[in-house]
C-alpha cells in the first residue's frame, strides 16, 4: 500500500515537471548601472620642518658674596690730661692773664674722665690739683659735669662743647666749698684716637665766695 502512494506521488511531480510547472519560482530584480567615480590621487603630505631647539642658556654665574664689614665700636670712652692755669681771688672776679692784688695763681694738673652716651651729650669727671711752693695753699677740685657737645661743619674734627655740674674745691687760701660750676672749650681730633682740647672753667659761682677758674690745655684718648 506504501509502495503504491509512492509511486502516486512521483508520477504526479514527474508530470508538473514537463508541464512547466515551478516549484520555487525565482524573481529577476532590474540591476541600477554601476556608477564610476574617478577618485583623484590624494598627494602625500611634504614632511614640516621642525626647527631644533634652541640650546638652553648657560646658567649666570653665582654673585660673589660681599663682605660685610663688621660693625665698629663706637670710640665713646676717653682719658684726658692737661695743664691748667688757676686763678682764685677773694673778694673779686679772678683774671686768668695777669696777676692782681689779692690774687692766687697758680699751675694746675687736670685729668678728665668721660664718656659720650647720645651724639650730643655726654658726661664727665675732672679734677685739678695745684702745684705750689707752699702746700698749704695748694688748690684742689673735683666735680662732675654733664657735657653737651657739638660738630663744628666748617671744620672738620672740631668739637665744641659746654661743661655743667657740680664742684667741690678747697685750698688757695679758700675754705672747703661745694657748688654750681660751668665752662666750655673746643677739641679737635687729630684722628680717631686722639684729640687735642683747650677750654675755660669757673669751678665755683656761689654768692659770698672766692672766684675760682681754670684755663687747661691737654690731649685726650679715645677707646
Amino acid at each position: 500500500m506504501k509502495l503504491t502512494h509512492s509511486l502516486v506521488a512521483l508520477a504526479a511531480l514527474t508530470s508538473l515537471s514537463f508541464a512547466g510547472g515551478d516549484i520555487n519560482p525565482v524573481t529577476v530584480f532590474e540591476q541600477e548601472p554601476v556608477v564610476e567615480v574617478p577618485v583623484e590621487p590624494v598627494p602625500e603630505p611634504e614632511p614640516i620642518a621642525v626647527p631644533a631647539p634652541a640650546p638652553a642658556p648657560a646658567p649666570a654665574p653665582a654673585p660673589k658674596p660681599v663682605p660685610v664689614p663688621a660693625p665698629v665700636a663706637a670710640k665713646n670712652f676717653y682719658i684726658a690730661g692737661g695743664l691748667t692755669d688757676v686763678a682764685v681771688h677773694k673778694t673779686d672776679r679772678a683774671n686768668l692773664f695777669s696777676d692782681e692784688d689779692g690774687q692766687d695763681r697758680q699751675v694746675g694738673l687736670t685729668g678728665r674722665l668721660g664718656y659720650d652716651f647720645m651724639d650730643y651729650l655726654g658726661a664727665e669727671l675732672r679734677g685739678t690739683y695745684g702745684v705750689a711752693k707752699d702746700a698749704d695753699t695748694k688748690f684742689k677740685q673735683i666735680g662732675a659735669y654733664l657735657k653737651p657737645n657739638y660738630d663744628i661743619p666748617s671744620v672738620e674734627g672740631l668739637n665744641l662743647y659746654g661743661l655743667l655740674g657740680a664742684s667741690k674745691t678747697n685750698g688757695a687760701g679758700t675754705s672747703t666749698e661745694t657748688g654750681f660750676s660751668y665752662g666750655a672749650g673746643l677739641d679737635y681730633g687729630i684722628n680717631e684716637n686722639i684729640s687735642i682740647f683747650t677750654d675755660v672753667v669757673n669751678y665755683m659761682k656761689k654768692s659770698d665766695t672766692a672766684s675760682q677758674w681754670g684755663a687747661t690745655v691737654g690731649a685726650a684718648y679715645r677707646f
